[in-house]
């Protein structure tokens, strides 16, 4: 047992390494990426011959994300303290006085962004689970992998949401992913 959870952390260690290196490359190194998610799906699988398939995933990617952790505090020592400039002042009223319609607007666009992401990933996750439960997964696992991709989804949809430029196409992939995903849920019930 010993040796699969020191294979887990090596693994977790190597494979957010080779994720690092492929980050700070000038261009994109897809070996690195394919390998380093590679290690790390293995590491998870690793620590799940330690503890079983329900908690060992779980333990897994908590070690990641404690390597995680460890590997950004480490960075953040070593990196030098800069001296803040001081800010300039900026005038927070535009020309017209709408200053705050404009603080209001944007507040909205967030507040939209999370919402519509939460939904969209919720009825993705939806989908799955249920999917995979018509498939005959184990209910632990098909617990551990919806909550495993919930926040990726949230956070991939979320993103496109924000940084999408044309509407029609947001709306699109929205309204596309929400069919879909309410399509699946009723064909597996």
């Amino acid at each position: 047992m010993l040796l699969w959870q020191v294979m887990g952390l090596i693994l977790a260690v190597t494979g957010l390494a080779a994720l690092y290196l492929s980050w700070k490359a000038r261009s994109r190194n897809w070996p690195l990426v394919c390998s380093g998610w590679a290690m790390i799906s293995l590491s998870i699988l690793s620590w799940a011959q330690t503890s079983g398939v329900d908690k060992g995933p779980a333990l897994g990617i908590v070690v990641l994300v404690l390597v995680s952790m460890l590997a950004v505090l480490g960075s953040a020592l070593r990196m030098p303290v800069k001296i803040r400039r001081k800010a300039a002042n900026r005038d927070t009223e535009t020309k017209n006085g709408d200053g705050w319609r404009e603080s209001l607007a944007a507040t909205g666009k967030i507040l939209s962004i999370i919402l519509l992401g939460v939904v969209t990933s919720v009825a993705a996750c939806t989908a799955l689970f249920v999917v995979n439960k018509t498939l005959g997964l184990e209910h632990t696992a098909n617990l551990t992998i919806t909550m495993f991709v919930f926040p990726l989804i949230w956070a991939a949809f979320s993103v496109f949401i924000g940084y999408a430029g044309n509407l029609w196409r947001k709306g699109a992939v929205i309204a596309g992913l929400l069919g879909l995903s309410t399509a699946a849920v009723a064909v597996a019930i």
